[in-house]
C-alpha cells in the first residue's frame, strides 16, 4: 500500500472515531475541547491537502472522464457546489504561493479564511510586496480576531499602493459611490423587495440609523411583551425611517453626525477607518471633508489618551477618546459591536470608589454591560499614568520624533528605486 493511500486510510478511521465521541463526551470541558479541536484539525487538513489538490490540477487528471474543469469534476465528485470546489482549488493555489501562510495554516494558527484574505491582497501588482513582507502579516494576524486581522492587511494594502501601483485598484473604490444601486420592486401581491448597495460610508450611515431605530423597537418590545425576530425590527425600522424623513422640514438641522471616522494626523497620517472597522482610503472622504466636525485626542502610546475628566459619567470629549482607542465592545469573549454603539462605563463602579477617567472606562455593549450574568468581573483597571501637560509634551516629543524617522525611511525607500 502507497504512503498516499495509508493516509487516506488512516484519515478514514480517524472520522469514524470522531463520528462515535460526542456519545462518550459527558463533561462540559471535554464537549468545549473537541468542539474547538476538531475545527482547527479541519484548517490543518486544508493546508495538508492543498499541495495534492494543487498538483491534481495542474496535471489536468480531472479531465480525463471529458469534466470541462477540475471545479467541475471536484463538484460532482464531492457532491458539492461549483462555487465550493472552485474556493478548493483557488485555495490550493494560493497556498503553493504564500509558504509562510501554509505554514500558520498547518499549525492551526490561521484560519482557511486567512487564506482568501491573503489571497486578495496578494494581486499581481503587490506579489513582490507581499513575498516579501507575508511573515510579519502571518505573525501580526495570529493572535488578532478576524475583523481585527482583516483591516490589519487592508491598512498594509493601502501601504502597498502608496506607490502608485496600486492604481486600477483605486479607480474602482473611487466608483464604488457611482456603482451604488437600490432596487425596491413589487411583487404580484404587493409586498415589496428590497436589495441595493452602497459604498462605505453610505452604507456606515445607513447602518446606523437603521440599528438605533431596531434597538429602539427591540426595548419598545420588550416592554410590551411583543416577540418579532431581528429581521423583522430592521424592516420596521425602515418603514420607521422613511416615516420620519416625510415628517422631517427639508432644511432640518442634522441632530449628530451621520458617521464617525478616525483619522490620523501627519503623524500617523495612515489611520483612515470608519468607526465600524472599514479601512478607507483618505480620497473617500473628500466629498464630506466641508461638513466635517473634527475632535483631536492625543495619545501616548495604544492606550493612553491624554485628556481627564472628573464626572461621574463617561460624556462629551472624554467618551469620545475611549471609543476612539477601544474600537469595539472589550469583553473577552471577541465581541465586535462598535464602540459607537457600545455602552462607556466603568470597570470599578462609581459606587465602589471607581473613577471616572479613561483608566477605569471602556467600551461595552449593552449586553455585555447591563446583563450582571454576562458581565466581565474580572477586568483590571489600566495602570494609572500621569495626564498633565508635561505629559503632553513628551508625547508630542515621541510622535513628532517618529514621524521624522518615517519621513527619513521613505526618502531613502525614494532614492533607492
Amino acid at each position: 500500500m502507497s504512503a498516499a493511500a495509508e493516509a487516506l486510510t488512516a484519515l478514514r478511521a480517524a472520522v469514524d472515531l470522531l463520528l462515535a465521541a460526542p456519545d462518550l463526551l459527558d463533561r462540559d470541558d471535554e464537549l468545549h475541547t473537541f468542539v474547538i479541536g476538531t475545527q482547527v484539525e479541519q484548517h490543518r487538513l486544508v493546508a495538508a491537502l492543498a499541495p495534492a489538490v494543487a498538483r491534481w490540477d495542474r496535471l489536468r487528471l480531472w479531465a480525463d472522464d471529458g469534466s470541462l474543469s477540475a471545479a467541475s469534476r471536484l463538484s460532482v465528485e464531492t457532491h458539492t457546489s461549483k462555487a465550493a470546489a472552485r474556493c478548493t482549488i483557488r485555495r490550493a493555489k494560493q497556498l503553493q504561493e504564500m509558504p509562510a501562510t501554509a505554514a500558520a495554516l498547518a499549525e492551526g494558527s490561521l484560519s482557511p479564511e486567512h487564506v482568501d484574505l491573503f489571497g486578495r491582497a496578494n494581486r499581481s501588482h503587490r506579489r513582490d510586496r507581499f513575498a516579501h513582507d507575508e511573515e510579519t502579516l502571518v505573525d501580526a494576524c495570529k493572535p488578532l480576531l478576524f475583523d481585527d486581522a482583516t483591516r490589519a492587511v487592508n491598512y498594509w494594502r493601502n501601504r502597498a499602493d502608496a506607490d502608485g501601483s496600486g492604481d486600477n485598484e483605486a479607480t474602482e473604490r473611487r466608483n464604488r459611490a457611482a456603482c451604488a444601486h437600490l432596487h425596491a420592486s413589487e411583487t404580484l401581491d404587493g409586498s415589496t423587495v428590497v436589495n441595493g448597495l452602497l459604498d462605505p460610508i453610505a452604507g456606515e450611515i445607513f447602518r446606523n440609523e437603521l440599528d438605533r431605530l431596531e434597538h429602539m423597537l427591540y426595548l419598545h418590545d420588550k416592554q410590551m411583551g411583543n416577540e418579532r425576530t431581528n429581521a423583522q425590527r430592521r424592516a420596521a425600522a425602515l418603514v420607521e425611517m422613511a416615516t420620519r424623513s416625510a415628517s422631517t422640514p427639508d432644511k432640518a438641522r442634522r441632530p449628530k453626525p451621520l458617521f464617525v471616522v478616525h483619522v490620523g494626523d501627519e503623524t500617523a497620517r495612515r489611520l483612515c477607518e470608519l468607526a465600524g472597522g472599514s479601512v478607507l482610503q483618505t480620497d473617500d472622504l473628500r466629498d464630506w471633508v466641508d461638513d466635517a466636525l473634527m475632535e483631536t485626542f492625543l495619545f501616548d502610546g495604544p492606550r493612553v489618551v491624554l485628556t481627564a475628566s472628573q464626572k461621574r459619567t463617561f460624556t462629551g470629549k472624554l467618551r469620545s477618546a475611549i471609543q476612539a482607542r477601544d474600537r469595539r465592545c472589550q469583553h473577552p469573549s471577541g465581541c465586535d459591536t462598535s464602540a459607537v454603539r457600545a455602552d462607556i462605563d466603568h470597570i470599578v463602579a462609581w459606587t465602589d470608589g471607581g473613577t471616572t477617567d479613561q483608566f477605569n472606562g471602556r467600551a461595552l455593549c449593552s449586553t455585555h454591560n447591563r446583563h450582571s450574568e454576562k458581565r466581565d468581573r474580572q477586568a483590571k483597571v489600566l495602570p494609572q499614568q500621569p495626564v498633565n501637560h508635561l505629559a503632553v509634551l513628551r508625547a508630542k516629543c515621541r510622535w513628532v520624533s517618529q514621524r521624522d524617522c518615517e519621513r527619513e525611511g521613505d526618502d531613502e525607500g525614494t532614492d533607492s528605486s
